[in-house]
């Protein structure tokens, strides 16, 4: 049993680095930071694998039942970027989003560079830390999704994440 327990825990680790499902040609890692009061914060650094074309816009969303009272904190100071939020409503179980769009088609994130900077704060309706979130990579010009995936921590996340196994792997040896 511990051992299933070990290869669980090593399981949602590659999945958290985005290495067992990582044929998405756009990234988008986050840290967390703890505000105070049930008020949190994300950051966003988002990464053009292969796309295809250049980054312009992307929707990261919030489920309805763990978050609420969302605002944009930053957007990259570079180029024209663009910042917006909607709430999440509970009662009509819809989701909030921040979108993060580049004003000057053609002028985004290239493919192989990444670039930091998109922060939103918001309070935390669950116990723990936030965790992943789903986003959505949207086409300047026909407003179609051409990619999604999974937020995923920043290495140092990871390498708690990690250690994490390691003891509970240690704890059940003893």
């Amino acid at each position: 049993m511990a051992k299933k327990t070990i290869l669980a825990a090593a399981f949602c680790v590659l999945v958290q680095a985005g290495v067992v499902f990582g044929d998405s040609a756009t990234q988008i890692r986050y840290t967390t930071t703890d505000l105070g009061s049930g008020r949190w914060q994300y950051e966003y650094e988002v990464t053009n694998l292969s796309l295809g074309q250049i980054l312009e816009e992307f929707t990261v969303w919030f489920e309805s039942d763990l978050y609420e009272n969302l605002a944009v904190v930053s957007v990259p100071p570079t180029a024209l970027w663009r910042g917006t939020v909607w709430q999440p409503d509970p009662i009509l179980a819809t989701d909030g989003g921040y979108n993060a769009k580049n004003v000057l088609e053609g002028a985004g994130i290239p493919e192989d560079e990444t670039l930091g900077g998109f922060a939103v704060s918001f309070d935390w309706l669950a116990t723990g830390t936030p965790d992943s979130q789903f986003y959505e990579v949207i086409d300047f010009v026909t407003s179609d999704v051409i990619d999604s995936g999974y937020t995923v921590p920043e290495p140092a996340t990871l390498c708690l994440l990690g250690l994490g196994v390691v003891l509970l792997r240690k704890r059940t040896q003893s």
